[in-house]
């Protein structure tokens, strides 16, 4: 009895020190062998530093952070706090060894939303409130689509889910006043 409790105090005392951390750290390796890290926020491609990113602002425990390869392009997807907002995406490029920032979007799933077999990604804000009751500050949604390599605004799916979500599309209208669909909180 005193053996096993004489191995058990110290076990007890350890405990702490093997305790789980946070984890700050992703890797990925696309299908031409780069290996793409990011540690404490820094970006690192083959082994080089590339990008910087606040290191607190990555939710790195994301099922969003991802690479994505289409037509030989590789995008590296990372999930940033914006609170009190909706998270966001930064888009990274991957090429040549070096990461370049090309946007930053509402995160969302990468996939095909409106299946015409290229994926999407995006949405909406959260609107201010107006201080009508019947009516809500128009907050476009912003959904963009990966296509032969390149990232760019999917305009049909942008008026599909405005006319969803607001009931109505309008053509650079961010900020105006709209009356509130039926069955919008």
């Amino acid at each position: 009895m005193a053996l096993r409790l004489r191995h058990l105090l110290p076990l007890l005392f350890s405990l702490p020190a093997v305790a789980q951390t946070a984890p700050n750290g992703l890797h990925f390796t696309s299908s031409k062998m780069q290996k793409i890290s990011v540690f404490k926020g820094t970006i690192f491609v083959n082994g080089n530093r590339t990008y910087q990113v606040q290191p607190d602002a990555i939710v790195y425990k994301s099922r969003r952070n991802k690479i994505v390869e289409d037509n030989g392009n590789v995008f590296l997807f990372l999930e940033i706090d914006k609170a009190p907002n909706k998270n966001k995406v930064i888009v990274f490029g991957i090429n040549n060894s070096v990461a370049d920032s090309l946007m930053e979007a509402i995160s969302s799933d990468v996939k095909d939303y409106d299946h015409d077999e290229k994926l999407e990604f995006g949405g909406a804000d959260i609107a201010v409130p107006h201080p009508s009751a019947d009516s809500i500050y128009y907050t476009p949604a912003t959904f963009y689509e990966i296509k032969k390599g390149r990232i760019l605004l999917d305009q049909e799916y942008i008026e599909k889910m405005e006319k969803k979500l607001n009931g109505v599309y309008i053509k650079d209208a961010a900020g105006k006043a709209v009356p509130k669909p039926k069955g919008r909180p």
